[in-house]
């Protein structure tokens, strides 16, 4: 060791010596209010005064603190998210590379996926080259970013096995990428590989799409105001955890027992079934299009595996919709989300339940708005179940 180093390491205990407890507890709520400025950011420019401020103090923390500023995205708006990339990617050039700790943080999939992303973002535009080590494995990662690089990496590995006439380890590859992938592209890319090399693929099946339902409707979402509101068909289900047998028949009537059979019925059952290679359901022809209304979607199935007798088994309700939506099972909400024509995937919302060994219901709330825009004409689902690691579960529709 030379003088130098001697000097400065004293130098950096004398520093230490003279920061008080107090003092450093006062330095962190200084970063965590300055965090929160960030995170209260609005549109139109509220709180940009407060947030333009707190960036520039957080710009200037260490490279050791980046961890603490990638923490703060989970559960932050977009917009936040925004300031808190820019941030971030300040922080990790203030000082020695916090290669380690941005490594340890992508690692750990419990934390928050965007802030995971942003981590190997940093990472590898500091070291390309690390790229294909960061993501091995990550075809089953939550963030679905790094699942689309690792599943390209998997169907560049098939395209070369095919082009070395290892087609038995090529159709392996394609087969994993069916089980793994979640963008509809390069699922249906796997699907055409496996075709012309001989293995028929239904796709909504190997996803566990359910594609038959009982749709009942038409109900009022006049602008968009009753996403709340508890139709027939919502508050019967919640008291009672299924639908009753009597409204389950195409063109059946959906009105409480004690209304007369021949008054008139606003809302009746459609049966629909879906023909989509990814198991879209499409509402728009059954409904004519309809705007500013609501549909509910009803489903009975079983679903016992081995050694489940009288148990409940732990799943995942996993839905694509790009209208507003809400989830419930065997009586249960398990998801709400109030956003219309954002965007939609496959595996969009993912809420935890719990299934039963024997019969199990599920129905679905889907609201469309009135917009006009060529975009914003969808009306449409896709929906099934998986275990909480991802991979499909094949219910067995006992609908009537």
């Amino acid at each position: 060791m030379n003088r130098r180093y001697w000097k400065t390491l004293s130098l950096g205990f004398l520093i230490l010596a003279l920061i008080s407890p107090t003092d450093l507890v006062h330095a962190q709520d200084a970063v965590e209010q300055d965090l929160a400025a960030i995170r209260n950011v609005k549109p139109a420019g509220a709180g940009h005064v407060e947030a333009k401020a707190a960036a520039g103090r957080l710009a200037k923390l260490p490279s050791s603190q980046v961890a603490v500023v990638l923490d703060s995205m989970t559960d932050a708006s977009p917009l936040a998210e925004n300031w808190l990339r820019v941030i971030a990617g300040s922080v990790a050039d203030n000082g020695p590379f916090p290669k380690e700790q941005l490594t340890e943080y992508l690692k750990d999939r419990k934390r928050d996926s965007n802030a995971r992303f942003l981590a190997f973002q940093i990472l590898t535009v500091r070291d390309p080259e690390s790229l294909p080590t960061l993501i091995e494995g990550a075809q089953t990662d939550p963030s679905l970013p790094l699942r689309h690089l690792a599943i390209s990496r998997l169907i560049n590995r098939a395209e070369a096995e095919v082009e070395s006439k290892n087609n038995d380890a090529a159709t392996q590859t394609y087969k994993l990428v069916l089980a793994e992938a979640r963008n509809a592209d390069q699922l249906k890319s796997a699907a055409k590989s496996l075709e012309k090399l001989g293995e028929k693929v239904d796709l909504a099946k190997q996803l566990a799409m359910i594609r038959d339902w009982w749709i009942l409707a038409t109900y009022d979402n006049k602008d968009t105001q009753h996403f709340n509101t508890e139709y027939l068909p919502e508050s019967t289900y919640i008291a009672a955890g299924k639908l009753p047998a009597s409204w389950l028949k195409p063109g059946a009537a959906i009105r409480r027992g004690e209304v007369a059979e021949d008054t008139p019925a606003g809302q009746v059952a459609t049966r629909v079934t879906s023909d989509d290679e990814l198991g879209m359901v499409n509402l728009n022809p059954p409904l004519e299009n309809a705007k500013d209304s609501i549909a509910y979607a009803y489903a009975e199935f079983t679903y016992s595996p081995a050694g489940a007798s009288g148990k409940t088994i732990p799943a995942e309700a996993r839905l694509g919709c790009i209208n507003a939506n809400k989830i419930w099972i065997n009586g249960k909400l398990v998801t709400a989300n109030e956003v219309y024509h954002s965007g939609t995937r496959i595996d969009q919302y993912v809420a935890g339940c719990e299934l039963k060994d024997g019969v199990n219901t599920v129905l679905i709330k889907v609201c469309q708005n009135a917009q006009t825009e060529s975009w914003a004409q969808d009306w449409q689902f896709q929906f099934r179940f998986t275990d909480r690691n991802g991979a499909a579960l094949p219910v067995v529709l006992t609908t009537p």
